[in-house]
This record gives structure tokens, sequence and C-alpha cells, in this order.
């Protein structure tokens, strides 16, 4: 394959050099006064797009690669200036102030009649400029070829004060891009069907010939067409362009935000299909962990959760502008690991797996951010004020709780607002400001202020009240908890439990809901606010055989004699346990465990250590806690 880059800059050449070791350079001499266009990207565009073509006409096998760098601000393009005094014009147009450089990329095959194309946009700060500094710059009389009378290699020292986006944009090509604009470029195109699904990637799986090929967005028995680089390889991730007959799985999405926000994964897969996928992503996992005993495991049916939609009690909206629209939303859906890093917010109406009110919520606290005048918070520059809408919601008892997350940036006056708030969600029943000055994209509640109501709100499980805190940890979907809680309880009641440890108890839910059937439970957990909550639940539940202690599950387990427990529970976080704390507890010989897993992979890696350790796994039971995500959750029931 031929390569030729369809100009002399030394600044391109030298940049195009990290992807290809050799390649032909040939100018177009393409004038570009000749176009007239007033949006600068797609003048940047035409032009590439007319050198491209112009070289290609020489040599149509060839592929053609060609670029245009603008510099505009105010709505004018600043082109290649014709003599000093226009350059000096420029930059003074520049100075102290942002501007944006844009650079069209082309690709371009004339035999085989392939065209590609995009931009990037890079946005610029320039000091305010000195004139000793500007004539120093115009003596070196190096302006004469460059978009906006500058290279930024020669005054970033001097003029620049921020750039924000790709350096080698506005050096005059976007490298990154053009590496993907490539990848599009050379790909293949065939047609094949769908024959399995892999999770929790979340990639259709199909076998043709000697590959077998990954794609995103694809289900079992789709007929989709797709487009992949060509590799030796015999795994390739493909892209789908095309669903050529979809799937008898497949059915309408009822989210209308779905595809593009990231929330959710699977809405337009049929809940059915979703549990069936789970379980044998769950056989998979035990089988390669423990395959000497796999085909003894008796797995169950995946439990569906109670609530298909709106089941999640708490979830993280963020603040997002575009121009002078204000919204909250979640970020943007990326199916290509190029596109990971993407953190734009996808604007929200509703959220189908949070509550209700959100159609209600986010248009009144849009208003109060477009009121306020105050700037929403922009990860790039780490500036602006308003950051998060935290919402939390009992499901059993629909009370509400809302957390407001800024920066120290600004004072607020939440005042006038809480009460339209109140009277527009009656259900609300506790409001807190939050300021949270990190960098990350987290919430972090760093200073609080409880603007209405109580600390907390309520939720009930199983007959019993549970207070949560805007910092608490308490099971995702309460209602499907429930369910798992249930058979907890009925397995401590066959095994006739005197004594349980719980281990990571959290604000102690389960511990309390195994309390009418066992005659002692010991809850543990390092997290002195998980602890508190947890004792305060005891208290407002009056239990008088359920207790709790702070502390790291490797410094209490030693202090443990073996016989105290004869139940012992488990709901660790993704990471399992640690390899310490595993060694531990089969040093202690409980003889009956239940682990609670929202990681398989984990699980089955603890459960295979275990194993070796003369525990027997007796059942397993995943439910689905998450549905139309790749999430799952694991009951396993062990003994010796």
């Amino acid at each position: 394959m031929r390569v030729v880059l369809a100009s002399e800059s030394p600044r391109r050449i030298r940049l195009l050099k990290r992807i290809f070791r050799s390649f032909s350079v040939i100018p177009s001499g393409f004038d570009e006064k000749q176009f007239i266009e007033k949006d600068p990207a797609q003048f940047a565009l035409k032009v590439a797009e007319a050198k491209a073509r112009k070289v290609a006409e020489e040599y149509p096998e060839a592929v053609v690669i060609a670029a245009d760098t603008v510099v505009t601000i105010d709505g004018l393009i600043l082109g290649k200036p014709k003599d000093r005094e226009e350059a000096r014009k420029m930059l003074e147009t520049l100075s102290g102030r942002t501007h944006q450089v844009i650079t069209a990329v082309v690709i371009y095959q004339q035999n085989q009649n392939k065209l590609l194309s995009d931009f990037e946009i890079s946005q610029v700060t320039f000091k305010p400029l000195k004139e000793s500094d500007l004539e120093l710059y115009l003596d070196k009389d190096t302006y004469s070829d460059k978009a906006g009378a500058y290279a930024i290699q020669e005054i970033k020292d001097t003029f620049l004060e921020r750039l924000e986006g790709d350096y080698n944009n506005v050096v005059g090509l976007p490298i990154q891009r053009l590496r993907r604009l490539l990848h599009r470029f050379l790909e293949e195109k065939t047609e094949l069907e769908i024959d399995s699904f892999l999770l929790p990637e979340g990639l259709g799986v199909a076998e043709q010939k000697e590959h077998t090929y990954f794609v995103p967005g694809a289900y079992p028995g789709d007929r989709v067409e797709i487009a992949f680089e060509s590799s030796s390889h015999q795994n390739i991730r493909a892209r789908l362009i095309s669903i050529i007959r979809p799937s008898p799985h497949r059915q309408p999405a009822p989210c209308p935000h779905f595809g593009r926000c990231g929330g959710c994964n699977f809405q337009d897969l049929a809940y059915r299909e979703q549990l069936r996928q789970k379980k044998l992503y769950l056989l998979r996992v035990f089988k390669d962990y423990l395959p000497a005993s796999y085909r003894y495991l008796e797995v169950e049916d995946v439990l569906p959760s109670p609530d298909e939609y709106y089941y999640r009690n708490k979830m993280e909206f963020s603040f997002g502008q575009q121009e002078n629209e204000i919204f909250l939303g979640l970020k943007k859906k990326n199916l290509n690991k190029e596109h990971r890093k993407n953190k734009k917010v996808v604007p929200l109406e509703k959220c189908l797996l949070s509550t209700p009110l959100t159609e209600k919520l986010f248009p009144l606290f849009a208003e109060l951010v477009k009121s306020s005048k105050l700037p929403v918070f922009d990860l790039n520059s780490k500036q602006g004020f308003f950051r998060h809408l935290v919402i939390r919601e009992g499901k059993q008892t629909r009370q509400l709780m809302l957390l407001l997350v800024t920066t120290s940036q600004a004072q607020l006056d939440l005042s006038g607002f809480t009460e339209r708030l109140f009277q527009a969600v009656p259900q609300l029943k506790s409001f807190w400001w939050v300021e949270n000055n990190r960098i990350a994209d987290v919430v972090s509640l760093e200073k609080m202020h409880l603007l209405y109501g109580t600390e907390a709100i309520e939720e009930n499980l199983l007959g019993y009240r549970f207070k949560i805190y805007p910092g608490s940890f308490f099971q995702t979907n309460p209602r499907a908890a429930q369910v798992v809680y249930s058979k907890i309880a009925e397995e401590a009641k066959r095994l006739r439990t005197q004594s349980a440890l719980g281990l990571y108890c959290g604000s102690g839910a389960i511990e309390i809901c195994l309390s009418k059937v066992a005659g002692e439970v010991v809850g543990v957990d390092w997290d002195p606010a998980s602890i508190k909550a947890a004792r305060e639940n005891v208290r407002i539940n009056n239990l008088n055989n359920v207790r709790f202690e702070e502390s790291s599950v490797e410094n209490i387990l030693p202090e443990i004699y073996r016989g105290a427990f004869d139940l012992l529970l488990i709901d660790p976080p993704r990471a399992g346990i640690s390899p310490k704390g595993l060694r531990q507890i089969a040093s202690l010989q409980i003889p009956n465990l239940i682990y609670l897993s929202c990681n398989p992979v984990t699980l089955a890696r603890d459960l295979n250590f275990l194993g070796s350790k003369s525990y027997r796994i007796n059942r397993l039971i995943p439910v689905d806690f998450f549905p139309h995500t790749p999430h799952l959750e694991v009951l396993a029931f062990l003994s010796r």
C-alpha cells in the first residue's frame, strides 16, 4: 500500500512518521482562496478534500492523506497572512483571548472510490501580547505559511496562556484522530450470524472460518454487517455497521436516551434473554476457575429483579452545558475503546433506572443553574460550580433524599428554591448542599449543609427499618436485596443457626434481617460511618441479639476462637477477599458459609481456594440486581 501525504509541511511530515515509517510527500499546490465558506470546519474539510483529490488524480492507487488547518475567532477564519502587517493584525486580534484551531483530515483512494474525513478542534488562549514580544516574533519571518500567523511550538513560551484539546492538532495534524480514521479506512466488510454473547463486555460473538469476531452492539440471532481490520490473529474486534436481520430477542428500548447514555447497556434485549445470558456467563466463569468440580455445581436460574425499571435507590447525575443549554445527565456510552476517555454528558429528560421523579427534578435543577448564572463544572479546565445531583430514594417508603454537589467557588442561596422543590416533589424528606473540590469526577462529601428536612431517609426490608444517610452504603436495588436476604434467612433457619458472623456488613442489613432466625448475630466492617449506621439500625428496631464491631476483617478474625460461630456470612466488595483473609476464614473451620458476591470472577476465585480447604459448594443462586447492565449478584451456600 502506497501512502502519500498531500503536504510539504515539515510539521505534518514529522507527525505522520509516528504512524508510517515511509510515505511519499507530494504537495497539492491547491489554492484554498478559491473556496468561499463561512463555517470554519466546513471550510477546512472542503480544502483538505480538494487537496486529496488533486494529488489522487496522478496517484489513483495510493492512499492520499491531506489536511487543512484554520484559526477562527469571532466567526472569522484567519488563514495564512500575505505579509507582515496582516500577520501583526491577526496576532493582535488573538491577544488576550481564546480562539479555536480546527484541523480537517481527509483520507482518499481514487481507484477504490473511498473517502473518509473528520476534524479536530482545540481551544487556544493567548496572553495579552507585549509590543516588544510581537515585533521580536515577526522579525523571525516564520509566519507566512501558518494559519493565524503562528506555530504553537514557536510561541508557546511567550504567547500561550492555555491550550485545551489536542496539541498536535494545533501543530497541524491530529494524530489520534487520524489513527482512528485510518482504522476505519482500512477496514474490510462482511456479513455474518451472531452465535453467542460475551459478558461482561457486552459483545456479540461469531465464528467464521479461522476467525472469531467480537461485535459491540450485536446479540445472538442477529444477522449483521460488520467492518474490521484484516488480521492474522484469531480474535478480531469488529465494528457493527448495520443489522440485516434482527434477533428474535431484540425489543424496542423504552428509554428515549438509550444508545447514547451510558447508564445501561441492554434495554433493547428482552429481559428473559438477559437473564439467560447472565447465567451462561456465570457458568463460563466457574468452568474456568473450577474445572474439576464444575459439572457437579448446582446453579439455579437467575432470579429476576422484582422491578425491571426504576429499581436503583441511588444514582449520581452530572450537570452539563452546551452553549446556553443547561441540563442533567449521564456520561456518554462508549462502545469503542479509543473513546472510553470521552467524558461528555448526555442530556436526559428522565431516567428509567432511577425514579419517575427525574422528569420533575431535572428541569427544576436546570432552571436553578441557569438563573444563578454560575457555570457548570468543566472536567478539562477544573473550573466551574455545579457538579452533580445525587438522588437517593426509599423504594418501599418512597422517601426522597437529594444532594446538590458543587465546588466552593461561589455561595448559593437556595431558600426560595427549596420551597419550589418541595411543592413539586412532596416526597422530599432530606435536601443537602455538598461542597466538593476534588479534581476527580467523583462525589466526595467534603463539606455538607442540610438545607431541608432530616439528615436521613428510611427504607424497609422484611419488616425492619433502616436509616440511610448521604454517605451510607445500602444495596442499590432494595427490593432485589429483600429477595436475597429472605434466601439467607431461610438457610439460616434450616441450619438452626445459633451464632452468625457477618463480614463486610456495611450498615448491617443482612445481619439485622437474620435476627429473627439466629440466636446471636455479629457484624464486622472497617468503615466507622457504616458501623455507626448499623448500630443505629439496631436501636430503631429494638434488637438485643445483634451487635456490630468496627474493624478490618484481617484484624478481627485472629481474635475469634474456633467454634464461636456456626454460620459465616460474607458480602465483600468487588475485589473479593484478600488472600490473608481467606486463610484466616479457612482456619476458623466454621461449618456453614454463605457468600454474597457482586463479582462472579472474584467469587469463583475465592470459592476455589475455600474448596481446597474442605468447603463444598452446595448451591449457587444468581440474582439480577441490575437489569439492562452486565452486573450480576451471586449467592453461594457452602458447608464443611
